[in-house]
C-alpha cells in the first residue's frame, strides 16, 4: 500500500536521490499482536535510526523530505506507525496500555527488521516512548534524541491554558472541519516556519489516510499521563542523550526540555530558537543537523 505524503523541503534544502528501498511500506508482525505498519529511507547498511511521532499523529508527522535529510547523512531512517496510530492495530475499547508497551513494540519493531539497536528519536509522546526505551532496553537504544517532550512532572513543561483547551477539545467528526480544528490548534503552539497551506495539506494526508478515533487518541494520552512522573526510571538512562526543544512550543513548553536535560545523566540539551510543537519544514535543517551531529558523535563519526 502506498503511503500518501507530503513533501515541503525548504528552499534550499537538498534532497538527495531515493534509494531503492525507499517509501517502500511493511508491516511487522509483532509476537504480542500488535501489527506495525512501517517505511525505511537510506542504505540499510547504515546505523538505523528510529522516528517515533506523539499523540494523535502518524508516520507522516516525519515528511519524506526530512526522513531523507537524515538519510543523506548515513543513517538507515525508519518511520512508523504507533499503536493506534495510521495504518497500525487499532486496540479495543476499553483496553489500557503503558509507556513500557509502547517502548516493547518499538523494540519488535527493530527485531522484525533484524537491527541490533538504533538510534531513538521520539517528538512529545514519542520522545517519553523513546525515553522508556532507553531505560528499559538500554542495549537497543545506540543513541536517545528526546524531542518536544518532557518527565512527566506536570511541575515542568506546563501547556498553557489555551493549548491545553484546544489538545482535549474533541474533533469534529466531519472530516473537513476536523482538518480545519487540526490547523486551528497548529497555530497555537506552531513554529516560525509555520505555513497554514502545507500544514493543511498535511493534516488532510492524515485523514486521507486514516482518521484515528476519539477512544484510540484517548487509550494513547492515558498511556502518557497516568504513569505521572517518569523522572526516577529517567535517572537511571545511560546511553548518551540529546534534548531538543523549541522556544516557541506551548504544549509541551521549554522547562519540559530543560528538566529532561537534568534529569537523564550526560544529556545535552539544544534550544532551538522559534521552534515550535510541530516538524514545520523550516525548522529541518536545524533539526536534521543536531540529531545527525549527536548521532553520528555516538559512532565515532567527526
Amino acid at each position: 500500500m502506498a503511503v500518501t505524503s507530503t513533501d515541503a523541503s525548504p528552499v534550499g534544502f537538498a534532497r538527495p536521490a531515493r534509494a531503492p528501498e525507499d517509501g517502500a511500506v511493511g508491516n511487522a508482525d509483532l509476537p504480542s499482536g500488535i501489527q506495525l505498519c512501517h517505511e525505511a529511507f537510506g542504505d540499510t547498511a547504515d546505523p538505523a535510526l528510529l522516528l517515533v511521532h506523539g499523540l494523535g499523529s502518524q508516520l507522516l508527522l516525519w515528511e519524506e523530505g526530512f526522513c531523507q535529510g537524515l538519510a543523506a547523512t548515513g543513517f538507515h531512517v525508519i518511520r512508523y506507525d504507533q499503536r493506534d496510530s495510521g495504518l497500525s492495530t487499532v486496540l479495543d475499547e476499553g483496553t489500557a496500555y503503558s509507556l513500557s508497551d509502547m517502548a516493547a513494540d518499538a523494540v519488535g519493531l527493530l527485531d522484525h527488521l533484524g537491527e541490533g539497536d538504533a538510534h531513538v528519536v521520539g517528538l512529545s509522546l514519542g520522545g517519553m516512548v523513546a525515553q522508556v526505551l532507553a531505560a528499559e532496553h538500554p542495549g537497543r537504544c545506540r543513541s536517545l534524541v528526546s524531542m518536544a517532550s518532557s518527565t512527566g512532572d506536570r511541575r515542568f513543561g506546563r501547556p498553557t491554558d489555551t493549548a491545553l483547551e484546544a489538545l482535549v477539545a474533541p474533533a469534529p467528526e466531519d472530516p473537513v472541519l476536523a482538518v480545519e480544528k487540526d490547523l486551528a490548534d497548529r497555530r497555537l503552539w506552531a513554529s516560525v516556519w509555520h505555513d497554514d497551506d502545507h500544514a493543511r495539506a498535511v493534516f488532510a494526508a492524515y485523514a486521507d489516510r486514516k482518521v484515528q478515533s476519539r477512544s484510540a487518541w484517548e487509550r494513547q494520552a492515558r498511556a502518557s499521563f497516568e504513569q505521572g512522573s517518569r523522572e526516577d526510571l529517567l535517572a537511571t538512562i545511560e546511553v548518551p542523550t540529546l534534548v531538543l526543544h523549541g522556544t516557541a512550543d506551548t504544549l509541551i513548553t521549554l522547562g519540559g526540555g530543560r528538566r529532561t536535560a537534568e534529569v537523564i545523566p550526560g544529556a545535552e540539551l539544544v534550544v532551538v530558537e522559534g521552534w515550535g510543537h510541530d516538524m514545520a519544514p523550516g525548522a529541518w535543517p536545524q533539526l536534521i543537523d543536531a540529531i545527525s551531529t549527536h548521532c553520528h558523535r555516538v559512532d565515532g563519526i567527526n
